[in-house]
């Protein structure tokens, strides 16, 4: 419409802006986001060129997938009772509906695709940058707070996918290599410090798309290097792992136990108690009388102080003790070094926050997981919360398993089964599956659950054929996210996901590939 009016290619242009203000917007700002969504949409309806969009259309897998979706979800509305939680969970994935189909209607060339890159990753460059100096000048203990724009876990996925469009334009650029290089240690760093176990998963994942993209390629000798360091590499981190969260110590340690300290004084063992600390049970081997004496005889702060947000030292020492596995009385007092003095004054609970960050993420998880097979408390735990939704979302679908809940029962159906597992979450924790597969096969059923995994296993497939660096990063990195979260349940994560999705299918265009090989010669 406006080209005819103004006699030039307006709406191409309008197209460019709109990709750009979400890519710049995704790490940064919801309201962008909002902006970006809107913008993009309205330009295609307002051009009205719906021929040309179709020829576009007819032949894409991602509008094919996204009309999908979209049709099981208008479709779960027929059997569903929470009209209002439907309608408010199609809104949220407005994104997902609108910005691929947008993208893929009316594609923008690789020179401005390129730009929305260099936005996205200057983007991630601001906010992290303010992350990390926010973090450090204000001296935050929650690694929560490495997120000032948006959830710390979908900003994880942001930062990995921020490495992977470096990797991209590092190889594509060699003569600003250096400048792409930096960029991948800084979001490389940023990854290793922001503790976000998701994080971690979706590096591993990008590592593993870098692998397979190496693969591919037309050197012999290059493929059968990398695939066999890949196995190497993946071999040592499974025995890696498995070695490091092996529990080391027996569920039993609360049998047998004695009833006086080597000094006499009565032990209290709470043996109801489930508290664990470095798989050391907390809340037995405690004398007291004798910890105290003890305790005030090292430290100018007394035993019974308020310290670290008005927290008692009394119960900072006492897991902090824990943790070293040591008795909670005068021989255990004995053992503990100036330096586990000064960590308990400053409100350090564990030994285990004592570790290097890698080495802490691992021993924490490695201390959730045997407290919770011991039948500890999972409630503001996100790994064992994790666990009890999945667990939920299991018992559902063996009901539900053929068509699922609908649209707009999910979260009541949810509700329900943890009322009848008796589960120990607490019902501010009672959400839904954390695992995007799960979520969609308790909705709309088997059906549902086979559209969206077949997706994004042909579209990996796809993505690795015609060696797209970018679509294979991506496309891991989202599964990576859907296995532990509900990714396009937020604005944050299904706008990222629907816009990558698009820019991917530009990638994977006939015309890019075409516009691109013209460059490259």
């Amino acid at each position: 419409m406006f080209d005819r009016w103004l006699g030039f290619n307006i709406h191409y242009y309008l197209q460019v802006l709109g990709v750009f203000i979400l890519a710049f917007g995704i790490p940064m700002n919801k309201v962008l986001m909002s902006i970006g969504t809107i913008w993009v949409t309205a330009n295609i309806i307002i051009k009205g060129d719906f021929k040309s969009y179709w020829k576009n259309w007819k032949n894409n897998l991602v509008f094919w997938f996204v009309i999908s979706v979209l049709f099981i979800h208008l479709l779960g509305l027929t059997y569903t009772e929470d009209f209002n939680y439907a309608l408010k969970d199609l809104n949220s994935k407005l994104p997902l509906f609108s910005i691929p189909i947008a993208l893929i209607a009316f594609p923008i060339n690789k020179k401005h695709l390129f730009l929305a890159l260099h936005l996205f990753l200057a983007s991630i460059i601001i906010t992290s940058t303010i992350n990390i100096y926010y973090f450090y000048t204000q001296h935050v203990n929650d690694y929560r707070e490495l997120s000032r724009f948006g959830s710390h876990i979908r900003y994880a996925l942001i930062v990995v996918t921020g490495i992977l469009i470096a990797v991209f334009l590092w190889i594509k650029r060699k003569k600003q290599g250096y400048i792409y290089l930096l960029l991948i240690l800084w979001l490389s760093y940023y990854t290793i410090i922001s503790q976000v176990l998701s994080g971690y998963v979706a590096f591993v994942f990008l590592v593993l798309g870098l692998f397979i993209y190496g693969v591919v390629q037309k050197n012999k000798v290059t493929r059968l290097s990398l695939a066999f360091l890949f196995l190497a590499i993946t071999l040592f981190g499974l025995s890696y792992f498995y070695s490091a969260l092996k529990p080391s110590h027996q569920s039993n340690q609360l049998q047998n136990l004695p009833e006086k300290s080597k000094h006499g004084e009565v032990y209290h063992h709470d043996t109801l108690s489930f508290w664990y600390e470095n798989e050391n049970h907390i809340l037995s081997y405690i004398a007291e009388n004798e910890l105290k004496d003890a305790w005030n005889q090292r430290s100018s702060i007394n035993f019974d102080t308020l310290i670290e947000n008005s927290y008692p030292l009394r119960s900072i020492l006492i897991r902090y003790m824990a943790s070293k596995g040591l008795t909670k009385d005068k021989e255990g007092m004995k053992q503990m070094s100036d330096e586990d003095i000064t960590n308990v004054e400053n409100g350090v609970s564990s030994i285990l926050y004592t570790y290097p960050l890698f080495k802490r993420k691992i021993a924490v998880l490695k201390n959730n997981i045997f407290q919770y097979v011991v039948g500890g408390n999972p409630n503001g735990n996100s790994f064992l919360q994790r666990i009890e939704h999945w667990k939920a979302a299991r018992e559902i679908i063996k009901s539900n398993w053929i068509l699922g809940v609908g649209t707009g029962d999910i979260q009541e159906q949810f509700n329900e089964q943890y009322k009848a597992m008796n589960t120990q979450l607490h019902p501010d924790y009672w959400k839904r599956a954390h695992n995007q597969f799960l979520t969609f096969w308790v909705a709309f059923g088997i059906f549902g659950f086979i559209l969206f995994t077949g997706f994004w296993i042909l579209y990996l497939i796809k993505n690795i054929r015609i060696k797209n660096l970018i679509g294979i990063g991506f496309t891991l990195i989202a599964i990576s996210s859907f296995l532990s979260e509900d990714t396009i349940e937020t604005q944050q994560g299904v706008t990222y996901i629907a816009l990558f999705l698009g820019l991917c299918s530009i990638m994977n265009s006939d015309i890019y590939r075409k516009e691109n090989e013209e460059t490259q010669k």
